[in-house]
């Protein structure tokens, strides 16, 4: 099952899990279609409306959009095609100097896949689980 991490300044550290019991496979994007089943800009709003929820208990400055790349998981992992959509976001106390990148990935069935949240001094838990 594949894992992606991501971090939120030295905040939060946050375990996204993708496999077949989260839809990951479906629906499937056939090698003769030139586009996924899921647009980007759908995928975007997903993503932001995500971490906006992940954030919510946290300070923070409204999110940027950074990219959005489509990504596949190795064929030991499933062959699974999800978008990893980069987000830029501050920290209010901060001087704009030490900005976050923050990654949430969209499965092309339009769901961000499972993920668990952990507070920064517990992130060796994150690899454990």
């Amino acid at each position: 099952m594949p894992k992606i991490y991501s971090y939120y300044s030295e905040e939060l550290l946050f375990k996204f899990s993708i496999d077949n019991v989260v839809g990951a496979d479906q629906p499937s994007w056939p090698e003769t279609e030139d586009y996924p089943p899921l647009p980007p800009r759908e995928a975007i709003e997903i993503s932001k409306r995500t971490l906006l929820v992940l954030l919510n208990d946290y300070p923070w400055a409204e999110p940027e959009f950074h990219s959005c790349a489509l990504k596949r998981t190795s064929k030991y992992e499933g062959g699974w095609w999800y978008y990893d959509i980069d987000w830029m976001v501050w920290p209010p106390e901060q001087d704009g100097s030490d900005r976050s990148g923050v990654n949430v990935p969209v499965m092309l069935n339009g769901k961000v896949p499972p993920y668990e949240v952990f507070k920064y001094e517990d992130r060796a838990l994150a690899w454990k689980t």
